[in-house]
């Protein structure tokens, strides 16, 4: 058994040579796309309750740590946990994952748990189920924008192809309210809304659509996102954004369930990343892939990508907790 505590004061200096160790991988062994706060940006969080972090010690030193925030009344969303080195590694993070149980217990009776187990931490998806943990097991699909193949097929794409009654057009800020409305609908029985309760009601629809186009998880790409309307009325979406510098990202795509089985999202798809193709071959964006998550056990939505020209480059559990979970049998 490790000591562990929630990270106070007297640890904040010496605590700085485990969180940037953790930059320094954030990449390589995380695969993070975006780069994570610097360490006093970090510390201003923790300050204002906005990032909560238990640290592991080790002769008083820190060793470990794992973060997580508890803002939502509805989810707390675990980041990630780091260790330093290897030994005893999966000792060390049961050791912060107890004191995060006991931390938000009471929360927990109130929100789920949702915990992206990136990189690294794929290795301790058994452990973590010991917890409660339940997984979707999600495939990051990449279409490669130096492929010239890929690209003159995409170049190919002939739009006039859609059914009479439709059309695709570039997102706007009018179309909204109507796009919350259709994510609703399109992901009601979706794996995603095990892990993000958004996708569970209109106001977290908003919140999902406001946080996309506003440029929180990544630049927006405004006229190469786009809508599928049937009769100027909303059914289908495709949004894309930049994380990081280099990577093109479609964070979200679908279509009402009444409209499928027609080839329409494969099109929508395609017209968005021709127009990301088009952005990055004009210099607005310089790009080295264009990514997108799927659940693997979504078949439909892999054969959709794969028929994009996009192949699986690697796979992550994404882990969440419900919240009428008795935390007590975790202890």
């Amino acid at each position: 058994m490790y000591q562990t505590q929630v990270l106070s004061e007297k640890y904040f200096k010496i605590f700085a040579g485990v969180y940037n160790d953790f930059r320094l991988k954030c990449a390589s062994d995380y695969k993070f796309e975006i780069e994570p706060l610097e360490y006093n940006e970090f510390i201003e969080y923790f300050n204002k309750k906005l990032i909560s972090c238990i640290i592991l010690l080790e002769d008083n030193i820190p060793t470990g740590f794992l973060a997580y925030s508890n803002a939502n009344s509805n989810v707390i969303e675990l980041f990630l946990i780091h260790i330093l080195g290897n030994e005893n590694i999966d000792e060390k993070r049961d050791s912060l994952m107890e004191k995060f149980m006991l931390e938000t217990c009471e929360k927990r009776k109130q929100a789920l748990v949702s915990y992206p187990m990136l990189g690294v931490q794929t290795n301790y998806k058994e452990k973590a189920s010991t917890f409660g943990f339940k997984f979707v097991e999600l495939g990051v699909m990449v279409f490669d924008v130096n492929d010239k193949k890929l690209i003159k097929e995409i170049e190919q794409l002939n739009l006039y192809s859609l059914p009479i009654g439709y059309k695709i057009v570039p997102y706007s800020d009018i179309y909204a309210d109507e796009l919350a409305g259709v994510i609703l609908k399109s992901f009601n029985e979706a794996s995603d809304i095990n892990f993000d309760i958004r996708f569970g009601s209109i106001e977290g629809c908003k919140d999902i659509v406001e946080k996309i186009t506003k440029s929180i998880y990544g630049r927006f790409l405004t006229h190469s996102s786009k809508v599928l309307l049937h009769e100027n009325k909303l059914i289908g979406f495709c949004l894309s954004n930049v994380t990081g510098e280099y990577i093109g990202n479609i964070p979200l795509v679908g279509i009402l369930k009444e409209h499928r089985g027609m080839g329409l999202s494969k099109l929508l798809l395609k017209s968005v990343v021709g127009d990301v193709i088009k952005l990055n071959q004009s210099g607005l964006v310089n790009l080295t892939e264009i990514n997108a998550s799927v659940d693997l056990d979504n078949s439909n939505a892999v054969k959709m990508y794969k028929d994009a020209g996009f192949i699986r480059s690697y796979s992550y559990p994404q882990a969440y907790l419900p919240k009428s979970f008795d935390s007590s049998l975790a202890l």
